[in-house]
């Protein structure tokens, strides 16, 4: 395997970091959802160079791409530099439409997609059923030409913000659980659907909202029905094997890396140095290695991508990069003794992002299915290990 930047790859690159560098601005960094104006014009300017839409067909108003990384390559430069990213969007809901569902759905949405005209929710998760997606039970009553929902979601991070949701519902409560589930676009503003906010923990003005969204006889009408009706959690499996790789990159794991590293080299506690104490030394030196796997496995995750799902580099993405994630958060608290953990203040190191990593490290552990079941995708499909019932799945290869 070639592990080297072509020259054409090194020069999208170049060009993606000029843009960076040209339109960040304070009101755009430091989050990756595009959830204000500044961050939505930031991303608007990306579609008009043709970036969203790299890799997929032109009359879906895509621009293919020359080379296979280029998508990659936007969303790590965008996630290094803290800018909102692009791959909810585009990585996990426009590659399932496009996989998935009818050419009037893709005619309708992708376009408006790439074009950057609004924001997903991913609309999933209930108060009985999180990592496992499958106990879904918030009911879509078929009525015909529409379906028919009453009850709740909860822990939707976008959906205060978003023009659209992209929503399981249980369509036939009688069939075995994977069964029976349908996915649907749901505009926001559709009668019956309302929000409370949730705010998860934080200190305060970084505290990060996210939503239960209530539904009273709302109306889905069938045109919004993804793909066949009863395959949605087949459906869910594919949007997250790509958001499993796609939302966030590695990259944000090799900044939190390099930041340490360099506070570290210049770090003086009163005569001491603690980058010449041989464990913390030892301890960057294992991480690096660490941080440097985790990036050949999200690349090969991307590489696999370009033919096929990739089911298994995806968990195998996903487990690791949550994993390391926690460990370095771990770690950075550990070296920097009291001080890593302090809010504000001289002494707090990074205005206190290490402690709002920390707290946020959990989450990843458990977000896109969790590295539990990304254990769980690797055992069956690649060691051919039994599942649940005593089965053996054959390995994917």
């Amino acid at each position: 395997m070639d592990f080297d930047w072509s020259p054409e790859e090194i020069a999208f690159r170049e060009e993606v970091r000029e843009f960076i560098r040209t339109e960040m601005t304070d009101a755009v960094k430091g989050s990756i959802f595009i959830d204000t104006p500044a961050r939505v014009e930031f991303v608007t300017k990306m579609a008009k160079r043709g970036w969203l839409g790299m890799g997929f067909p032109e009359k879906y108003g895509g621009s293919p791409n020359p080379f296979p990384l280029a998508q990659f390559i936007l969303n790590a430069e965008l996630d290094r530099s803290g800018a909102p990213i692009i791959g909810k969007n585009v990585g996990t809901i426009a590659s399932t439409i496009y996989h998935v569902a009818s050419e009037e759905m893709k005619m309708e949405f992708l376009p408006m997609i790439f074009r950057n005209e609004g924001q997903w929710a991913i609309t999933y998760t209930e108060p009985n059923a999180g990592t496992d997606l499958g106990s879904l039970q918030c009911r879509a009553i078929d009525m015909g030409d529409h379906f028919e929902v009453t009850g709740m979601k909860h822990y939707i991070t976008s959906a205060h913000f978003c023009r659209w949701h992209w929503m399981a519902l249980r369509t036939d409560p009688d069939a075995p659980k994977h069964k029976g589930i349908s996915i649907f676009i749901v505009d926001h503003d559709t009668p019956g659907l309302s929000l409370s906010p949730m705010s998860t923990i934080g200190r305060e003005g970084t505290t990060h909202r996210t939503n239960q969204v209530f539904f009273d006889k709302m109306k889905i009408p069938r045109s919004r029905l993804v793909g066949e009706v009863n395959k949605g959690f087949y459906y869910m499996m594919e949007a997250l094997d790509y958001e499993r790789f796609a939302i966030l990159s590695f990259a944000s794991r090799v900044r939190r890396y390099t930041k340490i590293v360099n506070w570290y080299k210049n770090a003086d506690f009163n005569g001491e140095r603690p980058i010449n104490d041989p464990y913390t030394r030892r301890a960057l030196a294992r991480m690096a290695a660490r941080v440097e796997v985790g990036t050949m496995l999200e690349r090969m995750a991307i590489c696999k991508a370009q033919y096929e799902v990739p089911a298994v580099e995806a968990a195998m993405n996903k487990a690791w990069g949550a994993t390391i994630g926690d460990e370095f958060a771990q770690l950075a608290l550990d070296l920097m003794g009291p001080f890593g953990g302090l809010w504000g203040g001289e002494h707090s190191p990074f205005g206190g992002s290490l402690a709002d990593e920390h707290l946020m490290a959990g989450h990843a552990r458990v977000a896109a299915g969790g590295v539990d079941t990304s254990k769980a995708i690797i055992a069956r499909r690649l060691l051919g290990l039994p599942n649940a019932l005593g089965k053996p799945e054959l390995p994917q290869r």
